[in-house]
């Protein structure tokens, strides 16, 4: 009886284990963009090339251009990639920014740093533009101060960094470096 029973309890515990990981696994939101759904299909042969860009305040910047070598298509993304390092773990996050959504992102982030930044609103403010693949940028005004932000995965804290003006000027700047070497290399 007591080999059945501790045999049950044991089942019980993986059981309930794998359903925690499930869970998990739940939680993360599919992307949308368009560069991992090129990415992910089946079927093709895709060579895959990466250019790097600035890193700015822990947040490696790459143009990922992506050739599928049997239809002859090409596309190309922004990569951005944070690294999490805990007391016992450490983790990367990588965000995309598809090219179509970067002209909205520089306007966004413009948006923060000639608007939002200079004022001082009455009341907890915060503004975010949010990507297909769930990368936000944005700001936050709280204890008299704004606070500005990327992160490479919404979903979680971890992929974040806080950033100054000068770290916004650097983004805009490298959106702008990399819509011209997605034209160049996709043509």
């Amino acid at each position: 009886m007591k080999k059945v029973l501790s045999l049950l309890i044991i089942m019980l515990c993986f059981g309930f284990y794998s359903f925690a990981q499930e869970k998990a696994k739940d939680d993360i939101p599919e992307s949308k963009s368009k560069a991992i759904e090129f990415l992910k299909a089946d079927g093709t042969f895709l060579v895959k090339e990466f250019y790097d860009l600035q890193k700015i305040k822990g947040v490696e910047c790459q143009v990922l251009i992506m050739t599928n070598v049997v239809s002859g298509t090409k596309m190309g993304c922004l990569r951005l990639e944070t690294q999490y390092r805990g007391q016992y773990s450490s983790d990367s996050y990588i965000g995309t920014l598809d090219s179509d959504e970067l002209d909205a992102c520089i306007k966004s982030l413009q948006y923060i740093k000639d608007t939002l930044l200079p004022s001082a609103p009455t009341v907890y403010t915060e503004a975010e533009y949010k990507t297909n693949d769930g990368v936000k940028f944005g700001a936050y005004y709280a204890k008299d101060k704004w606070t500005a932000f990327i992160y490479t995965k919404g979903y979680t804290s971890r992929s974040a960094e806080f950033l100054g003006v000068d770290n916004l000027d650097s983004f805009i700047t490298v959106m702008q470096q990399a819509k011209i070497l997605i034209a160049d290399k996709t043509k």
